[in-house]
């Protein structure tokens, strides 16, 4: 996949619903265009680790990300596995994603087994994601998913064009998020892990 910046705010009960309403088609945002039909997604993430803790693991430098993720979009039901390096600059994530297509997860699983790692972590995400562009800033298209994960409503919005500077995609994230109504000040840049520990 490549660079992908994202951005991720925690929402109230009134703001999911008047997001949702937004990228459902049933309310509109001037100079905001849907450019994909609104998709749910059911996500279920596991995460694997050579080491006890991720003290252990930053110091040992194992990517923060090694993951085997199931997905089911409509009736299509998908499995991935992706090595994510991620640093933060300003609050706003900035990864290295590499993600591959897995016709058998199991073996992916029993790899990681006979290999010394193990599952030390779990996510179920329930989103609606939809790619938008905004005229203010041509050129860039902005994947947002609004999600529940483990029953926390958020916002997640990423940006993966790997031509435009780093800056200008964190600063333009920052008002794409203000079109909901939204402060980028609120944004949670602390990795889902933590967010659910």
């Amino acid at each position: 996949m490549g660079r992908e910046i994202e951005l991720k705010v925690p929402l109230s009960e009134e703001d999911y619903d008047y997001i949702k309403s937004v990228i459902t088609g049933k309310a509109k945002v001037e100079g905001l265009e849907l450019c994909s039909d609104c998709e749910r997604l059911l996500k279920s993430d596991e995460y694997y680790s050579r080491y006890a803790s991720r003290q252990e693991s930053r110091a040992a430098g194992e990517p923060q990300v090694i993951r085997i993720r199931g997905e089911l979009s409509g009736d299509k039901n998908s499995s991935f596995f992706c090595i994510k390096r991620k640093s933060l600059e300003n609050g706003i994530e900035l990864n290295r994603e590499d993600e591959t297509f897995v016709e058998k997860p199991d073996v992916i699983r029993d790899i990681l087994t006979l290999s010394g790692y193990h599952k030390f972590f779990e996510k179920k995400k329930d989103a609606l994601s939809v790619y938008c562009s905004w005229e203010k800033l041509a050129g860039l298209h902005f994947h947002l998913e609004l999600e529940i994960v483990n029953q926390l409503k958020y916002i997640e919005v990423e940006v993966t064009e790997e031509d435009c500077p780093a800056d200008k995609v964190r600063h333009a994230l920052e008002e794409f998020i203000a079109l909901f109504g939204l402060d980028a000040k609120k944004r949670d840049s602390r990795s889902w892990m933590e967010i659910l520990a």
